[in-house]
């Protein structure tokens, strides 16, 4: 329960930065895949951006709020490559229409 407390004031109190170029990549990445209709593409790109994002660029940010917490980052980690993992089975799957 303390895990959750500490993620959720982590949550609040904390303010990530992310560049403005690449806010800018992100929305003219997202716009291309939207107009080709490149919809699993564009998601992801998405999940992608949002990964790197949420720690590359804030790692220290985390390892301060986690840091106490030796498993906290092992699930953020894993949360990842659970998402790449489904990213590649979902890149794999032909859709019936």
């Amino acid at each position: 329960m303390d895990f959750l407390w500490t993620v959720y004031g982590f949550a609040n109190d904390t303010t990530f930065a992310v560049p403005v170029a690449q806010v800018a990549l992100f929305v003219a990445i997202i716009s291309f895949c939207l107009l080709l209709g490149r919809h699993r593409l564009g998601l992801v790109i998405t999940l992608s951006f949002v990964f790197f994002w949420g720690f590359v660029l804030n790692r220290r940010y985390f390892l301060d709020a986690l840091g106490a917490l030796k498993w906290g980052l092992q699930i953020y980690i894993l949360a990842g490559f659970l998402m790449i993992a489904m990213i590649v089975l979902g890149l794999f799957v032909q859709r019936s229409d």
